[in-house]
């Protein structure tokens, strides 16, 4: 009885530590990109195109898109991000599309043909 008492205390333990591996700001990264990639989603279908997401994380494309001709387009869906800062000068009073971050693929989603597609999150 000790023994599964003093297991389970230390798989509470480790459980509690490995919430901490994540940062928040990590965690409202990555539900920025979810949320953004489920909107390109419901956009692309509502325009007609058959939609399969990836389930690899390792993927270097999102989803893959099919028109009604059946062509077929490979798709990495890239959630549009701004500096809040450059250069030392803060960006607040500037209007928001000139501060964006630029995105760009990736030599291997290159030489596959993956476009990118920019979403816009706004918190």
């Amino acid at each position: 009885m000790v023994r599964s008492s003093t297991k389970h205390n230390k798989s509470s333990k480790s459980s509690a530590d490995s919430n901490k591996i994540i940062s928040d700001r990590q965690k409202k990264t990555s539900i920025k990109g979810t949320v953004g990639e489920y909107e390109a989603i419901a956009k692309l279908t509502r325009q007609g195109y058959y939609v399969a997401k990836s389930c690899d994380p390792a993927c270097p494309f999102d989803i893959v898109i099919v028109d009604k001709n059946g062509k077929i387009q490979l798709i990495d869906i890239k959630t549009i991000t701004y500096y809040k800062k450059l250069k030392g000068k803060s960006l607040k009073d500037k209007p928001k599309g000139s501060y964006k971050i630029h995105r760009s693929p990736t030599k291997q989603q290159k030489k596959l043909g993956i476009k990118l597609m920019m979403v816009d999150y706004d918190w």
